[in-house]
């Protein structure tokens, strides 16, 4: 019996909340940016490298290419055909693409068909396929076109730059002068001072000579 009421309770609990079904197709619902939906192929991007084909779990992804008029080491994309009959939407292919020619969309409702034989979509259909999500494209800029007046400004400008750069080449030079001035006066003026000449001392004075007689005896230089 006490299981049966806690069912209920769970039950009367959800009554109290907001419905949230959606009526569609009239109502629909906001993907999230990384949802992933119906394919975006870009065929500038392509290389045709084969790694998408070979990476699909359900070999539903088909493409051919052909040499290149411009340049013919390399290979253009011909065609490229997905059938989303067996598609899982597994990421795979969008995944191991070096150059990210095919992505994932937030795209779900452009598949709805009535007959099975519509899910193979082909390149064209691949390509018009608008982008949502992470894959959202920026709208290109108009190019400005450059005018004249840009020119002579910039030979102002480098003018102005070469006449900052001699006059703090000017200040350098005066400051590196006046540097030797200052250290010539200051030799000059250490070569002026006279230099103490050294004192002569009489030894006769000090020492007597050998033949000068001492007030007690003889001399040093006295004869026996």
């Amino acid at each position: 019996m006490f299981r049966l009421l806690k069912g209920f309770g769970v039950t009367l609990n959800y009554l109290t909340k907001k419905n949230i079904t959606v009526q569609y197709p009239e109502e629909k619902v906001v993907m999230p940016e990384r949802f992933r939906g119906i394919h975006r192929f870009f065929p500038e991007k392509c290389i045709v490298c084969n790694l998408c084909v070979q990476a699909c779990p359900t070999d539903v992804i088909s493409l051919t290419g052909k040499k290149s008029e411009e340049n013919p080491k390399k290979k253009v994309i011909e065609t490229y055909n997905i059938d989303f009959q067996g598609c899982i939407l597994c990421d795979f292919c969008t995944e191991v693409c070096p150059t990210d020619a095919i992505v994932m969309t937030a795209r779900y409702d452009n598949l709805s068909e009535y007959n099975r034989s519509a899910h193979f979509k082909d390149m064209e259909w691949l390509t018009n396929n608008h982008v949502y999500g992470n894959y959202t494209e920026a709208p290109e800029e108009p190019k400005k076109e450059q005018k004249p007046k840009q020119h002579s400004e910039t030979t102002k400008r480098s003018a102005s730059d070469t006449s900052l750069d001699k006059g703090n080449e000017n200040q350098e030079l005066g400051a590196t002068r006046s540097k030797d001035t200052k250290t010539e006066g200051i030799v000059e003026n250490r070569e002026a001072v006279p230099t103490p000449k050294p004192k002569k001392t009489n030894l006769s004075k000090e020492e007597p000579s050998h033949g000068d007689h001492s007030k007690d005896g003889a001399g040093r230089g006295d004869h026996v």
